[in-house]
């Protein structure tokens, strides 16, 4: 139970945190989503209906705070959720870059399919700019994963030894 409450901590706190700093004191690409590394750690390091229901509250969260088609960041959400559950179940290494890439690829991918939509719907979200920014964001937040993902990771095999 103490994984779920501190991702849902993590969740809550970081997500506060941005709504808070998007007023202004930093570009809105530069700031890591908190619930979005939730939502992966619980797929890579939470195993079973824990996992799961400690994913409800940051795809939530994502859904609240993020500007899009209504739905569409909560069905993201655990869709990379369970995408996560799989490559942690068979592929899953402990090593840095794995864990970057892993990151990278959801994050890209949550990325691709939000761009679709909103292409879908008929709005034009594309320009050079737009695609730097979401780079940035990407490999920002996946930096910040890695050293993330493997302090929690090493604190729960302390806490069980």
């Amino acid at each position: 139970m103490r994984p779920v409450l501190v991702l849902l901590l993590l969740s809550f706190a970081g997500t506060a945190a941005n709504v808070w700093l998007l007023s202004g004191l930093l570009p809105w690409f530069l700031l890591p989503d908190f619930s979005f590394l939730a939502i992966v750690y619980a797929g890579l390091f939470l195993p079973g209906p824990l996992g799961f229901l400690a994913v409800l509250p940051p795809a939530l969260f994502r859904e609240v705070t993020i500007t899009g088609p209504p739905g569409t960041f909560f069905l993201a959400s655990v869709a990379v959720y369970f995408t996560a559950s799989e490559i942690g179940r068979r592929i899953f290494l402990r090593a840095e870059i794995f864990l970057f890439l892993i990151v990278a690829g959801l994050l890209a991918a949550e990325s691709a399919s939000v761009l679709l939509l909103l292409i879908m719907t008929g709005g034009n979200p594309f320009s050079l700019l737009r695609g730097a920014e979401e780079v940035v964001r990407i490999a920002w937040t996946s930096f910040l994963a890695v050293f993330l993902f493997l302090d929690l990771s090493g604190r729960w095999q302390r806490i069980q030894e």
